[in-house]
Formats: C-alpha cells, sequence, structure tokens
C-alpha cells in the first residue's frame, strides 16, 4: 500500500510507521518505512513505502505548498497595494483635508 502522501506516520489501521532496512538481494540495505504490526498480520495490505520514494513525494508535496503559499502572498499584496491606493486617493479628494 503506497501513498503519495510524502512520508508516512500511520498505517490505514492505526498502527505507528517503523523504518526497516531491505536484506533481499533485488534492493540490498535500501531503507523502507512499514506499518509496526505488518509481521503479527502478513496477509493483509499494510503500510510500505520505501524512504526515498518517501522523501521524493514529501519534497514535491512542499514545492507545491510553497508554490500556493507564494500565489497568496502575492495576490494578498496586490489587494493590498489596490486597498492602500484606494484610500490615499479617498483622503487626497477629501473636502476635510488639514
Amino acid at each position: 500500500m503506497n501513498n503519495n502522501g510524502g512520508i508516512p506516520s500511520r498505517c490505514w489501521c492505526g498502527k505507528g510507521i517503523v523504518t526497516y532496512v531491505s536484506n533481499m538481494q533485488e534492493n540490498p540495505d535500501k531503507r523502507f518505512f512499514r506499518c509496526k504490526i505488518v509481521l503479527q498480520r502478513k496477509k493483509e495490505q499494510h503500510q510500505f513505502k520505501w524512504v526515498d520514494e518517501a522523501l521524493f513525494d514529501e519534497n514535491q508535496r512542499m514545492d507545491e505548498k510553497q508554490s500556493r503559499m507564494a500565489e497568496e502572498i502575492e495576490d494578498l499584496s496586490s489587494s493590498l497595494k489596490k486597498t492602500l491606493h484606494e484610500e490615499v486617493m479617498k483622503h487626497k479628494n477629501s473636502p476635510h483635508q488639514l
């Protein structure tokens, strides 16, 4: 069961995640995340994700979040500039100037 949410912290079953190191010939010494309970329930599809894939997914997720935040900051900045300009113009055109 792979999810694309970055680094897993819990399995669908609610149990925590543990980091293991593969001893398989096709993936020697490759680290992976696995549900704590999987050794007791081998027939169930509990959380599994390679650490390198999880870090890549987490990086992508953070890049997307940073891009959304940068857009939001730009929108807020533009809105603030517009509001400030409108208030300055109101003040300039106000008959009650000091």
